[in-house]
């Protein structure tokens, strides 16, 4: 890491360009695995009682591609029940099927993870529904059931944290996502803080879906005091991070934030791993964007930033395929076919995932990320390199970039062999202007989300999608001087998938 500094922004920077891929940094920073000392995916509490929810929910009968990318919800419906809050936590983030590798078993989600090692935890604050208590929950995806932390309401004091953000004293259920760096740094040493919020982004992307095709209003909430989110869920700050707040449905009783801080309380947990480490540059990341007191949330979320409105309405879609079907077909593609996609159907994934984002800092939805592409097998469109801004493909460089695309995604054949691979661009300075250290953040987070709705979206037009990583400084370079000044989040590569057995394009 760089040297010391007291200007939050410059740490969040000096932490970026840090944990920067190049080919040089990737082959001098060669990371051995422990294999022995692997963590555990699952936290799994001690002693406490669990309540099991249902699995088998019904689906609604929306269509998916009515659902993603929605950033109001009109007309909303009562809820959520627990069946309803049961379908949202079971189909978008449990578990969906096991299989064993080289002696190791992974437990692979609903959504994608780099590793399948799945740093992220769910709590949930709410008030009584029908088949729960009110109380304050955390989501094992494993059984699936809640683990009761703490009985009673305890929304009063995520109201307090949130500076009594509006949507959040009126939710009757509040989600609360979690990171625990161990999870990924295992792998990814002090890159893993970024992977973070990628996979709580993935998770969001489905919450925000099933949400919406409930008519469940929803918003990310990033803006809160960590340390009273952490207090109120018995975290211990160094191995877990409060990543946002997602109240999810709306009701007419508005909750008071609570007078003091809650109670500091501690609940026992299995171990991690044998050893668990600490990544000093993770948590100075972290800590740079801490928020220490409800004037620090509200002078925040009122902070002078100029909203991207994102990509607009959709197009229709004649695609029927409920969200459930959609995110049961999900996966990560391990191989792609030589077939093409059409370009409008391009168009509507990405219109889709890069629609604004509603959360407490642009309440009517707007996007941090943009979307640049290589594709080489889109059809009618030329090869070579785009970027895809107000609806529409703007040609920036023309040519076979197979190679290219290769050698950007980290040198690795699905960058390459992809119908179109996707870099997903920020303007960090700008952001971090804005924002202050915790627009990173949101930068990243929001790229997790677009991520996660072009899976959903490639899927529900029967294609296969992968998220890879980067060679950063490589990406910017390669698409400038359009994306000069902007950082690559995330990359996410589309195309033919064999076991899809996608209809054909003219369907």
């Amino acid at each position: 890491m760089a040297e010391a500094t007291d200007d939050p922004v410059a740490r969040i920077l000096a932490y970026h360009e840090a944990t920067k891929h190049s080919p040089e940094s990737v082959r001098r920073r060669f990371h051995p695995l422990d294999w022995d000392n692997k963590p555990n995916p699952f936290k799994v509490y001690l002693g406490l009682e669990r309540v099991p929810i249902p699995e088998d929910v019904p689906s609604v009968r929306v269509p998916a591609l009515e659902a993603i990318g929605v950033a109001e919800v009109r007309d909303p419906a009562p809820g959520p029940d627990l069946a309803g809050l049961a379908r949202i936590l079971v189909r978008g983030a449990s578990v969906h099927h096991t299989s064993a590798f080289g002696g190791d078993v992974y437990h692979f989600r609903n959504y994608a993870s780099a590793g399948a090692l799945y740093p992220i935890e769910i709590y949930l604050a709410c008030a009584d529904l029908a088949d729960l208590p009110a109380g304050l929950y955390h989501f094992d995806p494993a059984r699936p059931a809640l683990t009761r932390l703490r009985q009673g309401d305890h929304r009063g004091y995520l109201v307090r944290a949130g500076a009594s953000e509006p949507i959040v004293a009126r939710a009757p259920v509040v989600l609360v996502l979690t990171g625990i760096p161990w999870r990924t740094a295992w792998k990814y040493t002090e890159r893993g803080y970024r992977h973070l919020f990628w996979d709580a982004g993935m998770i969001l992307a489905n919450v925000l879906a099933l949400a919406a095709s409930a008519r469940l209003p929803t918003r990310v909430v990033l803006g809160f005091t960590d340390a009273e989110v952490s207090r109120l869920l018995g975290l211990e700050e160094r191995r877990e991070f409060p990543l946002c707040l997602v109240p999810v449905g709306v009701s007419d009783d508005e909750v008071l934030p609570a007078d003091a801080p809650p109670g500091k309380d501690s609940f026992e947990f299995g171990p991690l791993s044998r050893t668990e480490y600490v990544h000093q540059g993770i948590l100075e990341a972290n800590d740079a964007g801490r928020l220490d007191s409800a004037e620090e949330v509200s002078a925040w979320r009122l902070a002078s930033f100029a909203q991207e409105p994102g990509a607009g309405e959709p197009r229709p879609a004649p695609v029927a395929d409920s969200l459930e079907e959609v995110i049961r077909r999900r996966g990560s593609a391990r191989v792609f076919g030589p077939g093409s996609i059409p370009a409008d159907v391009l168009a509507d994934i990405l219109q889709r995932a890069t629609a604004g984002i509603a959360t407490d800092y642009a309440p009517s939805g707007a996007s941090l990320t943009g979307s640049y592409g290589i594709p080489n097998a889109v059809d009618p469109l030329e090869p070579g390199a785009h970027v895809f801004r107000d609806g529409d493909f703007r040609l920036l460089k023309s040519g076979d970039l197979r190679r290219e695309a290769g050698f950007l995604c980290l040198e690795q054949d699905l960058g390459a062999t992809a119908a179109a691979t996707h870099f997903l661009m920020a303007d960090l300075p700008g952001t971090l202007g804005a924002l202050g250290a915790r627009g990173y953040r949101a930068a990243q987070l929001e790229a997790g989300i677009v991520a996660g709705r072009i899976y959903l979206s490639a899927y529900a037009h029967r294609f296969g999608t992968t998220g890879l990583t980067f060679y950063d400084q490589e990406v910017t370079r390669y698409l400038s001087p359009d994306a000069e000044g902007t950082s690559c989040m995330l990359v996410v590569a589309v195309g033919d998938s064999p076991r899809l057995h996608r209809p054909p394009a003219g369907r």
